[in-house]
């Protein structure tokens, strides 16, 4: 890979500035960073600032056993490993692990602890079992992984197989790559997890509020 050949993107978050190297000119798409990772995250601080604001409860980061999905180069994981989520697996392919553990090493130094990283297929059966045991996650994070409709059934078994059957969440951050995939995958996603929440724009980080880039929460149940 060729980070040299990319910016460098930087996240204040936390009261530290994480940075991204990123080979935009490499064939896999989880070697650049996309904004709704960042966008996640200023969304997840400024939540965690001020507890009054709603999605509070998706953010209680104390004894949250949580997996980011398609981490890529790694900033909405590390970034919320910095606020504080600290048991968190960050996981993608094989072919884009360097690039994590790259970044992984540059941000150690601002993080309390450092997350665990892991290869996972979303369609590797093996993989899935291996994470989720002994216990699946009460937090499932992903950023920008609608993008192949051919995946989405997938992507969406996976998050199935992570969550918490009864309390997982799934936090998203979403921006419409393609049609078919963005279709597909709202058409099939209540199956696993019924309460689908969108996080209103006013709700963001005003530096961070794309126009194209959502949050969203998605829950196996009503919250309480």
């Amino acid at each position: 890979m060729r980070f040299t050949a990319s910016p460098v993107v930087e996240l204040p978050v936390g009261g530290a500035v994480l940075s991204f190297e990123q080979d935009n000119d490499s064939f896999e798409v989880g070697t650049s960073v996309w904004n709704s990772s960042l966008v996640l995250v200023k969304f997840a601080e400024r939540c965690l600032g001020d507890t009054a604001l709603p999605f509070a409860d998706a953010l209680r980061f104390p004894g949250t056993h949580a997996i980011e999905i398609g981490s890529g180069c790694g900033p909405a994981g590390m970034g919320l490993s910095r606020l504080g989520l600290a048991d968190l697996v960050l996981t993608d392919i094989a072919a884009v692990l360097p690039a994590l553990r790259r970044n992984l090493r540059r941000n150690r130094c601002h993080l309390a602890r450092a997350p665990r990283l892991a290869q996972l297929h979303w369609n590797c059966p093996a993989h899935l079992t291996q994470l989720a045991s002994p216990r699946r996650f009460d937090l499932v994070v992903a950023a920008d992984v609608v993008y192949v409709q051919e995946s989405v059934p997938h992507l969406i078994a996976a998050m199935d197989a992570l969550a918490d059957a009864e309390r997982g969440v799934v936090l998203l951050g979403y921006q419409i790559r393609s049609p078919e995939a963005h279709q597909a995958f709202w058409e099939a996603v209540p199956a696993a997890f019924p309460v689908i929440e969108k996080v209103p724009r006013e709700h963001l980080d005003p530096d961070y509020a794309f126009e194209e880039s959502d949050v969203f929460i998605l829950r196996r149940r009503l919250r309480q």
